[in-house]
């Protein structure tokens, strides 16, 4: 097998899926490294969704007055503020979808005494026309909600008609508004003042709330990869056994042809002698059959099957 395996076509080949192994290799190590950060990112979101609500200010930034928070800093995380609904500034954020249903979400900005806080209280159905969002209450409120990062695609406020909105852009409304505006949004949760009448926005799924491909998946990866590049190893290895296999097999079917064919002879002129029958002292020899059993235990190394 070592001699087959020095032949250019499988050196050739032997190069080649170590290259293939290699590729292997790096995926695999590449979805051990998405499986950590993914694992991660779901426990900074659990922990974000489970921590005790503070006050608004003390989570985010007003918009150019520091960075843009990250995603899972600030993701789920509740937060309180006390103000008054602007229902003058108020938008539909359109293509909205809420437990698989599209429709809008009701956007009023929450003015507090730090700065604006842009709020969803609720969805609306887009079976119900945006003219008939239910009123906030009026004067002071105070809230509980659930931080969400704003969005940068712009919101073409100017382009569509009946306050409708693409997306929640903080740094857009700030301009609009015109005063300190929080660099992210909130959900309001539900029984908070301002739900009302509209379907209040679900809780996360916290079981994958990083989306994407679940923890298990990766794990499914990992091994799979480096499954492939065991197969890719073991390839050359196993094609030149199997083909050394072959040829021994090929050869000792030439080798027994001819020699059967010479014990067939030497048998019939035995058997054709004279006085050779009455010869009752010798003892029978072996079959043909057994004799190539025996050659075939001899060659293996293992017990002799009847072919």
């Amino acid at each position: 097998m070592l001699k087959t395996l020095r032949q250019p076509r499988y050196a050739a080949l032997t190069v080649f899926m170590v290259f293939i192994a290699g590729v292997c290799i790096g995926l695999g190590t590449w979805q051990i490294v998405r499986l950590g950060q993914k694992m991660g990112w779901n426990d900074e979101l659990r922990n974000n969704a489970h921590e005790a609500p503070r006050a608004v200010a003390d989570v985010l930034p007003i918009v150019g007055k520091a960075a843009t928070p990250g995603t899972h800093a600030i993701q789920f995380k509740r937060v309180t503020a006390t103000g008054t609904f602007d229902v003058s500034h108020q938008y539909v954020v359109r293509l909205a979808d809420v437990n698989s249903q599209i429709g809008f979400y009701v956007l009023t900005p929450l003015d507090t005494r730090e700065g604006t806080l842009l709020v969803v209280r609720g969805f609306l159905p887009d079976a119900v026309a945006p003219a008939s969002i239910p009123a906030p209450p009026a004067g002071s409120v105070s809230v509980i909600a659930r931080v969400e990062p704003g969005q940068s695609r712009n919101d073409d406020a100017g382009r569509l008609t009946a306050e409708q909105v693409e997306s929640i852009n903080p740094v857009q409304q700030a301009a609009r508004l015109g005063r300190p505006v929080y660099n992210a949004y909130a959900e309001l949760l539900s029984g908070q003042p301002g739900v009302g009448s509209l379907t209040p926005i679900p809780d996360p799924d916290l079981s994958n709330p990083a989306g994407g491909a679940v923890e298990p998946q990766h794990v499914a990866y990992i091994i799979q990869w480096f499954l492939f590049a065991a197969l890719a190893l073991a390839a050359p290895v196993a094609m030149a056994r199997a083909e050394t296999r072959h040829r021994d097999e090929r050869d000792f079917d030439a080798t027994e042809t001819e020699t059967d064919t010479e014990t067939g002879s030497e048998t019939t002129e035995a058997t054709h002698a004279p006085g050779a029958a009455s010869s009752p002292t010798a003892p029978p020899g072996p079959t043909l059959e057994e004799q190539r059993a025996a050659r075939l235990a001899d060659r293996y190394g293992k017990s002799a099957r009847t072919r």
